[in-house]
């Protein structure tokens, strides 16, 4: 492998590590919000199945 071939590759891998980051870190913020939404749906949904059966709150 030459100097230019091993630079050459360098600047691909990192450019490659760069998108992959970025994917990632797109990736993480939707799993994320994802994750915020279902713990807001259980928390509405024992909201609401309190207020319909007040009698078997503990």
């Amino acid at each position: 492998m030459t100097r230019e071939e091993y630079e050459e590759k360098r600047r691909r891998l990192e450019a490659d590590a760069e998108d992959a980051k970025k994917a990632y870190n797109r990736a993480r913020a939707v799993y994320d919000g994802i994750c915020d939404e279902l713990r807001n749906l259980r928390i509405e949904w024992q909201e609401q199945q309190r207020a319909a059966n007040p009698t078997t709150e503990k």
